[in-house]
Order: structure tokens, then sequence, then C-alpha cells
């Protein structure tokens, strides 16, 4: 297309290509940072459930007791989880694969390098329960909407929530609500796991059951609450992609 549009009369619009441009552009940058922002969030919720010590999240309870199990560290065990989370989703998606999916692994190595980093940054020490309450909440919280934004922009899912996305789209059901029964189930077959192989439930508590139960449904409401405005940021108005 030339520097300039047409009106209907033939009459150029100088520009109106250029600002076009530029508007697609801005579009890219901020899809791309708050795909990073929820990226970041993501793992300093999960890093902060950790460090409540009131138990590990509902998301990496199984990396957790499997890290225990094999000595290897959080961030690893993270990073070899989600590339079995990719393959699951590979095979459900099977009929309608898409290569981007296999960024997840990618992805998957990029979590447990943030797990790993984060987990000696917010290194705290936290004497009472309120305190430790606290911390949970702000970690359920940053998980949350660092879910919310990841799965929003549509670009690499993480890779649980890439597997939950495709388990809901094959069942028709939203995203929040199949993330309660999938973090539901991780929860037991980690419980299954840490007593075979631990002889002991370690790592679980308060926070592994109120993720488990509630992370889902925070979700849905984050989604409900900023996820338009969002995706209006990142791709624009719903009538003007219409």
């Amino acid at each position: 297309m030339d520097a300039a549009t047409y009106e209907e009369n033939g009459t150029a619009v100088p520009g109106t290509a250029a600002r076009s441009d530029n508007v697609h552009a801005r579009r890219i940058f901020a899809r791309i940072g708050i795909y990073l922002a929820g990226l970041v969030l993501l793992a300093t919720g999960i890093v902060l459930q950790t460090a409540s010590g009131l138990g590990v999240a509902a998301l990496t309870c199984f990396a957790t007791a499997a890290a225990l199990a094999a000595n290897v560290s959080l961030g690893t065990m993270v990073a070899a989880t989600y590339i079995i989370y990719v393959g699951v989703q590979a095979w459900i998606c099977r009929h309608h694969f898409r290569p981007k999916m296999l960024l997840e692994l990618v992805f998957s190595v990029v979590m447990g390098v943030l797990v790993n980093g984060l987990t000696s940054i917010l290194a705290v020490a936290l004497s009472t329960f309120l305190e430790r309450f606290l911390i949970m909440c702000a970690g359920l919280a940053g998980t949350a909407v660092g879910v919310a934004m990841v799965v929003g922009m549509d670009i690499v899912p993480n890779a649980p929530d890439g597997l939950v996305q495709a388990i809901a789209e094959s069942v028709g059901k939203r995203f929040g609500s199949v993330k309660v029964v999938f973090d539901s189930a991780h929860v037991v077959a980690s419980l299954i796991l840490s007593w075979a192989c631990l002889g002991s439930l370690a790592g679980f508590g308060l926070t592994t059951v109120i993720s488990a139960l509630s992370l889902g449904r925070i979700i849905n409401l984050v989604d409900r609450l900023v996820g338009r405005l969002l995706h209006e940021v990142a791709f624009g108005p719903a009538e003007a992609q219409g």
C-alpha cells in the first residue's frame, strides 16, 4: 500500500498507512511486553508460594516431589516436567497440531532458569504465620495475573497452561474451571509420588490446597476484570478487529 490511502471520493489521506503501521508496531511491542511481564509474574508467584513455608504451589508440587526424590534443583525438575506436559498437549492436539507448540519446550527451559534465579533473589526470612500467609497470597495473586497475561497474549503458553488450554478446548469448558480439576489431579499424583519415593508428604501444606482449589477461579476473575483491557492494548478494540 502507498503512504497514502483514499477516501470514497478519491481524495488522498496522507500518512494514514504510516500511522496504521505505527499503531500495529506499538501493539506488537505491547503484546510482547505484557507476555514477558506475565512470565516474570508467573515465576515470581511460584517462588513466593514456596517461600511462604506453608507448602508448595499446586502448579509445582509434582516437580517439587520429583526434585526431592531425584536430588536435583526445583528449576531443573520444573523444566523436565514442563517438557512432559508439552508432549501430552501435542498428543491431545495431534489432529490440529500447531508448530508454535514446540516453542513451549524453549519456554520450559526459560521457566526453569527463572525459577532457580528468583528462588535465590526472593529468599526471605519469615517468622510469623501472618507474614507467611501474606506472602502466600501475594504468590497466588502473582501466579493468577501472570497466567492470565501469558495465556491472553497467545504467543507461547506456560507448558502446564498450554495443556490445560488444550483440554479446555477439547471438552468445551472455561480455562479456569478445567485448571481447578487439573491442579487437584496434579496434587493427588504428587501425593502418591511423594509418599512412594520419600515416605512423607514433602512440600504439601496450606498453599498447596488453596492454590489447587482456588487458583483457577482467581484466574477466571482476573480475566473478567482485566482480560478485555489487556486484549485491547495488545490487539486493538474488538470492533476494529471485526
